[in-house]
C-alpha cells in the first residue's frame, strides 16, 4: 500500500485465515492497521485487535454480532478492510459497504485453488478489488476478479 497513512482492518477467522493474513503483515507497515478476528489462542496476542465470539454455529448470536461489529466500525472508522475470509468478513464487508463506505480488498484463500469460497461468492459482489491467487478462480468469480499470482 502506498501513499497517504490509511487506516486498515484487517479481518479474518482462525487458523489459515489469519496465518495468511500475518504473513502479508509488511504490507501494512505505515498504516494504521488493526484486526477483527475471533477470540481464541492464536489471536490472543495480536495488537491492536478486537475479538468476537464465533457466530457461524451458534445460530442466535448472528443477530448480536452485526451490533458488535457495526460498533467496531463505528469506533475505528477504517478507510479499508482487508480479508482473507472466512465468515466474519461478510458481516464486516456489508456494514463497512453500507454504513461507513470503506474500500473493500478480498483476497482469496490460497487453499481455494479452483473452486470459490462461500466467503468469496459472498462478499465478491460488492468488493473493490477482489483478488485470487489461482488462475483457474478468474472464470469462477467473473470479470471484477483479479489473478496476480501467489500473494502468500
Amino acid at each position: 500500500m502506498s501513499g497517504k497513512r490509511k487506516k486498515v482492518a484487517l479481518v479474518s477467522s482462525h487458523g489459515g485465515h489469519l496465518t495468511e493474513i500475518l504473513a502479508l503483515r509488511e504490507v501494512f507497515e505505515g498504516h494504521d492497521a488493526f484486526f477483527i478476528t475471533y477470540e481464541g489462542t492464536s489471536s490472543a496476542t495480536l495488537s491492536p485487535a478486537h475479538r468476537i465470539k464465533k457466530f457461524h454455529d451458534h445460530p442466535l448470536r448472528v443477530f448480536t454480532v452485526w451490533a458488535e461489529i457495526f460498533s467496531i466500525l463505528k469506533k475505528e472508522r477504517p478507510d479499508i478492510i482487508f480479508s482473507t475470509g472466512a465468515e466474519i468478513a461478510i458481516p464486516v464487508f456489508y456494514l463497512a459497504k453500507l454504513f461507513f463506505r470503506c474500500r473493500l480488498v478480498y483476497l482469496e484463500c490460497s487453499a481455494q485453488v479452483a473452486t470459490p469460497s462461500l466467503t468469496g461468492r459472498i462478499v465478491y459482489p460488492i468488493a473493490d478489488l477482489f483478488l485470487v491467487q489461482w488462475e483457474p478462480l478468474l472464470a469462477k468469480y467473473g470479470p471484477r476478479a483479479l489473478y496476480r499470482g501467489g500473494l502468500i
